[in-house]
């Protein structure tokens, strides 16, 4: 069947020469060649394993049921040579592996100060050797993923929240910003968060946000940073919080500040609109802008234009209700069965006996 994609060039070849053009084509085309069988016994021993010591950079994938489905994600760059073999171990084993942007600007290179640099060396053709994406990008081609050679999918991680039945809470804060420290005590401006939650940008803001708009900020991540001398009590700074401590927190507020840029698709922003919390977004930001519309908030450039932004959400914010925005088009099943008959596309017949697919 695949000398039949063969250039007619190519058709009195003999059948060994032939298929190994083929495959050697396939490979650098973005075909996808993983045709083997599933090794269900690998998957459930050795790639359950992995997923329980979240082995990075992939990400694992399980039914409706619970059970582990045989295609595992690639969300970043491998940085060392054992996560790159492991991808061939997949392959050998009838493992499907699919892409996902999930991290920064990949596949497309890093060059920033806090990125890992294994992968500007060690050659691995992501683009081309991994056909089926899911990708967040509001331009793939920018990125290396193109609609011509590869099946690409607009879902996120972030996709999958349910709307919050909590209570709601009174509201202690009007902004939340997250920011969580880099290395230790010190607060680095070439720190990875630092960088991904643009911490500068935020500076630059925060002065408008509380000097001149008169709004109580909440910083999660920001002690000693210097925030709390320059602006006092009207501003609350905390360091890391467990899970659901932030999520009550979050409760607590009234409108998220993302003048995030490097981030594809943070969870924050669904953890804030599914509890009613609307979200104020760098128009920038590598993925996420498409949770934003005038039910769930609005978009800013950077210090210039964020305070007409604010106003305009605050004068609406009120009458807002970004859960129910959310209810209509996310959620924890909807997407799981967005993403089964995604991969059903690419994997025909691969998950016959499940209806629905979750991180």
């Amino acid at each position: 069947m695949g000398c039949i994609l063969v250039s007619i060039a190519f058709y009195l070849l003999p059948i060994p020469d032939c298929l190994k053009w083929t495959q050697w084509f396939r490979e650098n085309n973005g075909f996808d060649v993983q045709e083997k069988e599933p090794n269900m016994e690998y998957l459930n021993s050795v790639v359950k394993e992995h997923h329980e010591k979240s082995k990075f950079p992939y990400r694992y994938l399980t039914n409706e049921h619970g059970n582990m489905v045989p295609i595992v994600l690639i969300s970043a760059f491998f940085r060392d040579d054992d996560a790159r073999d492991t991808y061939q171990e997949y392959l050998d084993n009838g493992i499907r592996v699919a892409g996902i942007t999930a991290y920064k600007s990949f596949p497309k290179q890093i060059d920033d100060a806090s990125e890992d640099k294994y992968h500007h060396s060690d050659g691995f053709q992501y683009t081309k050797k991994i056909k089926n994406w899911m990708c967040c990008f509001m331009n793939p081609g920018q990125y290396g993923l193109s609609s011509n050679t590869h099946n690409l999918a607009n879902i996120s991680e972030s996709d999958f929240y349910n709307v919050d039945e909590e209570p709601r809470k009174e509201k202690k804060y009007d902004i939340l910003y997250v920011c969580l420290k880099d290395h230790g005590d010190k607060c680095p401006r070439d720190g990875w968060n630092a960088i991904n939650r643009n911490f500068d940008l935020a500076e630059k803001c925060l002065p408008i946000l509380i000097n001149e708009l008169g709004l109580r900020v909440l910083a999660v991540g920001r002690t000693g940073c210097g925030l709390e001398e320059k602006y006092g009590d009207k501003i609350t700074t905390t360091d890391f919080l467990p899970y659901n401590e932030f999520q009550d927190k979050i409760r607590e507020c009234k409108i998220l500040f993302m003048p995030n840029v490097y981030d594809a698709s943070p969870r924050v922003v669904p953890e804030c609109i599914t509890k009613g919390v609307p979200v104020l977004m760098n128009k920038s930001i590598l993925c996420g802008t498409k949770y934003i519309t005038p039910e769930t908030g609005e978009l800013f450039t950077d210090e210039h234009d964020v305070k007409d932004a604010l106003q305009k959400l605050l004068s609406k914010k009120d009458k807002m209700h970004p859960e129910k925005w959310w209810k209509k088009h996310y959620g924890r099943q909807r997407m799981g069965e967005k993403m089964r008959d995604f991969f059903d596309t690419c994997y025909p017949g691969l998950l016959n006996n499940t209806k629905e697919v979750y991180f």
